[in-house]
């Protein structure tokens, strides 16, 4: 039998679910927004490097607030970048190796992206087992409970019109009908 504190238990750890997807989807987004990022970045290195051997690496740096700078690399030889190692260092490296490090951080962000893509399949899987769960318990507890038609008379009289008033349900727009709110 199923009760309605059963029911709000289950009815919570949907809940608790679905935030998590929510959480999770969040972060791949954000995970997304970085990989895209490395990608353009490497992208420019890589042509800047490119360019540099015909001693015409020429690029426009966006500053912000709409300002851009012009910058030119002159010489043959490969130019630097400023980079950030890790843990708030930063270095200054060559283009092609500011392209290797930021090709092997943007593959450890495609690995996180993945592990949190299969967190939220499973997540997504449980989520439906759960919602499943939950409306198979609120139709049995819908079957349990005495509808009006159902209520037992005494002498032909309804008795629940004369005893204590009904407590006021909430209305909604599914009617009498549970909900996770239940």
């Amino acid at each position: 039998m199923v009760d309605r504190s059963e029911l709000q238990n289950k009815a919570r750890l949907v809940e608790s679910h679905r935030q998590h997807l929510e959480e999770l989807q969040r972060r791949m987004e954000q995970i997304t927004g970085v990989i895209n990022e490395h990608q353009v970045t490497e992208e420019i290195l890589s042509r800047l490097t490119d360019m540099s051997s015909s001693s015409n690496a020429k690029a426009h740096v966006s500053i912000g607030a709409g300002v851009t700078l012009n910058y030119q690399h002159s010489g043959a030889e490969e130019g630097t970048a400023v980079i950030d190692l890790g843990a708030g260092i930063f270095g200054e490296r060559k283009w092609s190796d500011a392209i290797k490090i930021l090709a092997t951080r943007r593959a450890e962000f495609n690995d996180l992206h993945e592990t949190l893509l299969k967190q939220a399949g499973a997540i997504e899987e449980k989520l439906g087992t759960l919602a499943q769960e939950f409306n198979e318990a609120a139709e049995k507890l819908q079957s349990i409970t005495p509808t009006p038609e159902e209520s037992p008379t005494v002498d032909g009289v309804d008795e629940s019109d004369t005893s204590k008033p009904k407590p006021r349900r909430r209305g909604g727009m599914f009617g009498s009908e549970l909900t996770l709110d239940d």
